[in-house]
């Protein structure tokens, strides 16, 4: 599977110009959002007493929330044109660790966190080398780093469910509420709005768009192109650390590899938002509506009565007509 071509790769504006929010927009971006309004109306004339309410769409943004923290890390390395495949068993090693260290270690909770940012710091950074130093395929080294991390879940777990050991402390840092609204929700409102900010309005944003867009000019205008692509391996790794860790929190049990289950949706709405209003371009806006697109008709097959592994299959359509969508908006330009 190859990336699509970024709007660096078409356009000839400067590397260092400034980028928009969501890119260049055309009608055919706002498809996915007409999309999501005509999934809302189909769910709510099918399930008039259980779709269309309040508490629905309190459950829709809550569960989507650490999903969508998740993908945005994918979306950064997405944007300087590589892959992460590890993301998911970050997200369960960071998770485990913490869990470990505060339920039968009994260390405090902010230093089991700093431990777990750390790793996450050294997850990333060991992605990144293998990509620029050792010049080994993304793909390869993010599944090779993704398998042990398994080993490394299933060693610390002992390969068993930890429910037991769950302060009221470590609970609420996933489960506090504002109007019904989940921590994990206003930990993703700020991380994306930062974000998104970044990518915006300041020249490293900038160029790592430039670093996805076209490397070779890229270097030639003096970007340091391995230092984006490492930068973009780190960030990803630290919110799917963070990720794992509030989804712990969140649930007050862990099962190892709880993050598996998350690796196609995250990367069906990255490629969801890649369509979503823009230009041919991955961004945070298109992300999270992308993960919410995916967790409304997710939520609506459920209420319908379509069995649980309906998510699979429905994330699975998403990113086969995100891809194809996004191959034959590049035909006429070829």
């Amino acid at each position: 599977m190859t990336i699509p071509e970024t709007s660096a790769q078409t356009t000839t504006t400067s590397p260092t110009e400034r980028s928009s929010w969501t890119g260049s927009f055309d009608l055919a971006s706002a498809a996915p959002v007409i999309f999501l309004f005509v999934l809302i109306i189909g769910f709510s004339i099918a399930e008039p007493a259980y779709f269309p309410t309040r508490e629905n769409f309190v459950t829709i943004l809550n569960d989507g929330a650490l999903l969508a923290l998740l993908a945005c890390g994918l979306t950064l390395v997405l944007i300087v044109g590589e892959f992460d495949l590890s993301i998911a068993a970050t997200a369960s090693f960071a998770g485990a660790l913490a869990t470990v260290l505060i339920t039968q270690f009994g260390w405090p909770i902010p230093t089991a966190l700093l431990v777990v940012l750390i790793s996450a710091l050294v997850i990333g950074a060991f992605n990144g080398i293998l990509v620029t130093v050792l010049e080994i395929p993304a793909l390869v080294a993010t599944i090779g780093t993704a398998s042990l991390l398994d080993g490394a879940t299933l060693w610390v777990t002992g390969n068993s469910v930890i429910f037991t050991g769950f302060t009221d402390a470590f609970i609420r840092y996933g489960s506090w509420r504002i109007a019904g609204l989940q921590a994990p929700f206003f930990y993703l409102l700020v991380l994306s709005v930062v974000i998104a900010v970044a990518l915006r309005y300041t020249v490293t944003g900038r160029h790592l768009y430039a670093t996805g867009g076209n490397r070779a000019a890229s270097r030639m205008a003096g970007i340091r192109v391995n230092r984006n692509v490492l930068l973009a391996f780190i960030a990803c790794a630290v919110l799917a650390s963070i990720t794992g860790f509030m989804y712990t929190a969140r649930q007050g049990s862990l099962t190892p590899l709880f993050g598996t289950s998350m690796m196609l949706p995250a990367y069906a709405a990255a490629f969801l938002g890649y369509v979503t209003l823009a230009n041919k371009r991955f961004h945070i806006l298109g992300t999270v509506i992308g993960v919410y697109i995916i967790g409304t008709g997710t939520l609506g097959l459920l209420l319908i009565g379509a069995p649980a592994y309906s998510q699979q299959l429905f994330a699975g359509a998403v990113l086969i007509a995100a891809t194809g969508g996004s191959r034959v908006r590049n035909l006429p330009h070829k």
